[in-house]
């Protein structure tokens, strides 16, 4: 399964808010605990290229401008977060991740709440078209 950086959030959180018992539900944790390090690991990107953008003073403290840092070149750091935040990374569909995957697969498409509406519509598409790429013979 491939997911998008700026994906991962929203993943784990839709996965979070689903109603599952036991098998599912434990399956569902380890899936969780895989997404949880790639939180982590992409807030701490976030905070190096931040650094690398601040505007610095002589003694090296972030320049204040008001309450917001100031930044080196705005566009840049835009291009750079949209770009860090574009970049894919897999779960692997081998051996050791089948059950879970089969698993999260079945509980996203056929136990999920019938219904969403706006933002939960748009997530709920988006783990869709993650899970749905999950296929093993």
């Amino acid at each position: 399964m491939i997911i998008k950086n700026n994906q991962v959030e929203k993943l784990f959180e839709f996965l979070h808010s689903l109603e599952l018992e036991r098998k599912p539900s434990r399956m569902r944790t380890r899936l969780k605990n895989q997404l949880k390090a790639k939180i982590v690991e992409i807030a701490n990107e976030v905070v190096e290229i931040n650094k690398q953008h601040i505007a610095y003073d002589e003694n090296n403290q972030p320049i204040q401008n008001g309450e917001e840092v100031l930044l080196k070149d705005k566009a840049a750091w835009i291009k750079d977060i949209n770009d860090f935040y574009e970049e894919e990374f897999e779960i692997p569909q081998d051996i050791n991740n089948r059950e879970m995957l089969l698993s999260i697969k079945d509980s996203v498409l056929n136990h999920s709440p019938a219904t969403f509406k706006g933002d939960e519509a748009d997530t709920y598409d988006m783990v869709c078209e993650l899970v749905e790429q999950i296929e093993y013979e």
